[in-house]
């Protein structure tokens, strides 16, 4: 039999939001590194253009390893993040 916890306070979606999928995969990153999801820290916008940037450099190095499919391309060793009110966006 499995634990249920249900944590209080996290942050949510707007009602009228249909983007759950950044919800989603915070959450689910957080969760993976043992750190706490926390209200005041969620930063959607940050997140949206650390993803991008994320997903940019990814198909950069893949280009760059004249690589034909996502099995070919490289990888990198994973990295704890932690977005945080005091991390610095800048519009790319």
């Amino acid at each position: 039999m499995v634990d249920v916890l249900f944590e209080q306070n996290l942050p949510q979606q707007l009602s009228e939001s249909l983007d759950c999928g950044l919800y989603m995969v915070t959450h689910a990153e957080y969760l993976s590194y043992g750190h706490e999801v926390l209200l005041n820290e969620f930063d959607p916008n940050a997140l949206r253009t650390r993803y991008a940037a994320l997903l940019w450099d990814y198909e950069t190095r893949k280009q760059e390893a004249n690589a034909h499919c996502d099995i070919e391309a490289p990888l990198r060793l994973a990295k704890q993040s932690r977005i945080t009110s005091v991390t610095k966006v800048f519009d790319v």
